[in-house]
């Protein structure tokens, strides 16, 4: 698993060994490995994170289980001592070494020797060059610089933007054309696609992935397709929902000519409660001309992932917690009453009347008295003040029949004037 790791403005790849790597096996990398490359001791006391905030601390649990999968970014926050931030020392300091080589670079180039963001470091320019043979002499011996770690050298500078650095983990809906996200990536690869169908149907997996359903099998894993996905001309696929732990859902995949025909299947304690379908068009997402480039192979990704999420998974998951009388989670039903009125505010009253025919909440919900009011002003500009116990909804609709009979009252002289025709 390769992932990223990010010490205050530093970041550096790290290869993590092991198919199913823990959070603990992480931490003694990262302690052993690049701590020490980067100037700290190994007793430096830090937590793994995500998001700068929150950190990981049951070791005993793997990284898949904390939704971490290859390529994603670790940020490491140091401990601080007497109220001081741990700082870095100078950039002197080896970026990174692996397996005991040198590394491609020990002096800090021109732009990092004048930064005035590192404390101190005029007074070490004249030791710098010791410190650079005393370490290259280490590594020519063997001397504890020689990291059994993984830890994958790069050759930009580390500070934070003076590099080149990959991108951020993204998701299909987010990525432009030329650029697919990593996890896409992983499992293109994985999957050994001979096909357009056969990529498509890795696309397919992790937009459910996306959404939060979990693959089925033994052998799944985040950057794999599951076993036995493909065989004899058909994909199948199973998956769980954390908010739906007591149904699944599977994909039956089927090229039907020049379409793929997707049939979802909603399973509650193994009763069939429903099924879902789309159609799909390889030939609209996949570009099989050159499978060896995987960026080249996908297009439109945005517009798949909004069709195939809209149409399909998100209605799924809806009728799964449907069937086990679970609430939304989802959807304009579940959203505050605030935000749904500011959205009717913007509706005509023959789409506000239709959508309030939709369910019992959206029904309440557009028979708000303030909502009415906004819509008779907007519409008719009333200048007369109204008591407070007006029935705006009932005023509004009175007012429109009254301005459709005058109106009608006007026309109907006017066409009854005109000359018959022929």
């Amino acid at each position: 698993m390769k992932l990223r790791v990010r010490v205050q403005k530093r970041t550096a790849p790290l290869e993590v060994q092991g198919a199913e790597p823990t959070l603990g096996e992480l931490r003694a990398q990262l302690r052993r490995g690049l701590l020490p490359a980067w100037g700290y001791s190994s007793d430096t006391e830090f937590s793994i994170t995500l998001n700068r905030k929150d950190a990981l601390t049951e070791d005993q649990k793997t990284l898949a289980s904390y939704g971490i999968v290859s390529g994603d970014l670790i940020c490491l926050l140091l401990e601080e001592a007497d109220g001081q931030p741990n700082l870095p020392p100078p950039p002197s300091t080896p970026p990174s070494l692996e397996n005991g080589h040198e590394p491609s670079t020990l002096i800090p180039n021109e732009s990092q020797a004048n930064s005035p963001k590192e404390e101190g470091q005029n007074e070490q320019s004249d030791n710098q060059n010791a410190q650079v043979e005393v370490q290259k002499s280490d590594e020519r011996a063997g001397s504890s610089l020689e990291f059994p770690s993984g830890l994958v050298p790069e050759d930009v500078d580390l500070e934070e933007g003076t590099g080149s650095y990959p991108s951020e983990p993204m998701l299909c809906s987010e990525a432009a054309d030329g650029e697919i996200p990593h996890s896409l990536e992983m499992l293109y690869l994985s999957a050994e696609c001979t096909s357009a169908t056969d990529a498509l149907i890795v696309l397919v997996h992790l937009l459910m992935m996306e959404t939060g359903y979990v693959p089925q099998g033994t052998e799944a894993k985040a950057v794999s397709m599951p076993e036995k996905w493909r065989g004899n001309g058909i994909y199948k696929l199973q998956y769980t929902h954390p908010l739906c732990e007591e149904g699944s859902a599977g994909l039956t995949c089927v090229p039907l000519g020049d379409l793929v025909a997707i049939n979802a299947t909603l399973k509650i304690n193994k009763e069939i409660k429903g099924v879902k379908r789309i159609q799909l068009l390889p030939a609209s997402f996949v570009c099989f001309q050159d499978p060896e480039k995987v960026a080249g192979v996908y297009k439109d990704l945005q517009k798949l992932s909004r069709l195939f999420k809209d149409q399909l998974v998100y209605s799924l998951l809806a009728a799964a917690r449907q069937a086990l009388n679970l609430p939304d989670v989802f959807g304009l039903v579940v959203l505050p009453l605030e935000l749904k009125l500011r959205i009717f505010r913007l509706l005509d009253v023959r789409s506000l009347i239709s959508l309030s025919a939709v369910c019992r909440d959206l029904y309440t919900a557009s028979n708000d008295q303030l909502l009415w009011r906004f819509m008779y002003l907007r519409d008719f500009r009333d200048p007369i003040a109204r008591p407070r116990d007006t029935d705006w909804k009932e005023l509004f609709l009175g007012t429109m029949i009254s301005v459709c009979v005058r109106y009608v009252n006007f026309v109907a002289p006017v066409v009854l004037t005109l000359p018959a025709p022929g």
